[in-house]
C-alpha cells in the first residue's frame, strides 16, 4: 500500500509517499518545487482537487498512489500549541545542523534549543538550506515524530480509538483498515529508520540564484524515482 501524505502549506506543500510493501517501509520525500511542465507541484495542488492531484502525481512519478492523508500546517502548529509547549511556552527541540530559516531570518545552531510556536513555524518552513540541500523534510518529520510521542501510544487500540478524530481533523480517503495497516507496518518498524529518498536527491539539481534559492534543472537520469521524461 502506497500513502501520500501532505504536509500542507499551500504552493509550499511537502509530499511524502509512505510505501508498505510485505512489510517494508520506504519513504520518498517530494519537493513541491519540481516542475510538471510549466506548473510545480505545489501549484498544481493547490489548484486541483485531491483526487486529481493524486492521479497527475501517480502517472508523473509512474507510481500508483491511490490512498491519501493531509495534514495541514496550521493544525500541525496547533496541536503543537496545545500539547507540546511547556510552561515556559517553549518546546525543546534538536537542531542537527546551522541554517538560516527563510521565514524569519533567524538562524538556527546545531545543538538542543527551546523554541516559541513562531521558532517551530519558521524551522518547519519549506526552503533549500544555504548549503544546498532539502534537509527540511527531516525537520518536519521531526516535529511530526515529537508529537506524535506527545499524543499518541504505539498501541493498534489507539488507531481504532482515534480513527474518527484522524477523519475529523484531517483530510483523508483512508478506511480503518488502511489505518490498521499503516500501524501495523510502523509497529513492526519499532525503533528502526525508514528507507528515506529525497526527490530530486542531492547532487541531481542546480540551485537558481543566491540564497535564498530555488529549484533549477534536475537531471532525472540521476535519480531513482523520475519524473516521465514528456513532463520535463
Amino acid at each position: 500500500m502506497k500513502v501520500l501524505f501532505v504536509f500542507e502549506d499551500q504552493e509550499f506543500s511537502s509530499f511524502f509517499v509512505y510505501d508498505l510493501t510485505s512489510g517494508v517501509n520506504s519513504l520518498l520525500r517530494v519537493s513541491p518545487e519540481i516542475k510538471i511542465q510549466k506548473l510545480t507541484l505545489g501549484e498544481l495542488y493547490s489548484q486541483v482537487p485531491i483526487e486529481k492531484f493524486l492521479t497527475y502525481f501517480s502517472m508523473a512519478f509512474s507510481i500508483e498512489v491511490k490512498k491519501y492523508l493531509i495534514l495541514r500546517k496550521e493544525d500541525s502548529l496547533l496541536g503543537v500549541k496545545e500539547a507540546g509547549l511547556e510552561e515556559d511556552g517553549k518546546m525543546p527541540i534538536t537542531v542537527y545542523k546551522d541554517f538560516v530559516a527563510l521565514k524569519s531570518g533567524q538562524k538556527f545552531t546545531k545543538g538542543e534549543h527551546r523554541m516559541t510556536l513562531a521558532e517551530i513555524d519558521a524551522y518547519i518552513s519549506y526552503q533549500i538550506d544555504q548549503d544546498g540541500r532539502i534537509d527540511v523534510f527531516e525537520r518536519q518529520e521531526d516535529i511530526i515524530r515529537l508529537m506524535k510521542r506527545k499524543t499518541v501510544r504505539p498501541r493498534l487500540s489507539s488507531i481504532t480509538n482515534n480513527y474518527g478524530t484522524v477523519k475529523e481533523y484531517s483530510g483523508s480517503n483512508l478506511n480503518l483498515k488502511d489505518m490498521l495497516k499503516m500501524g501495523t507496518g510502523y509497529l513492526a518498524k519499532g525503533s528502526a529508520r525508514m528507507n528515506k529518498i529525497n526527490v530530486p536527491e542531492i547532487g541531481s539539481f542546480s540551485l537558481i540564484g543566491n540564497f535564498p534559492y530555488r529549484l533549477g534543472t534536475v537531471d532525472w537520469e540521476k535519480n531513482s524515482v523520475k519524473l516521465r521524461s514528456d513532463l520535463t
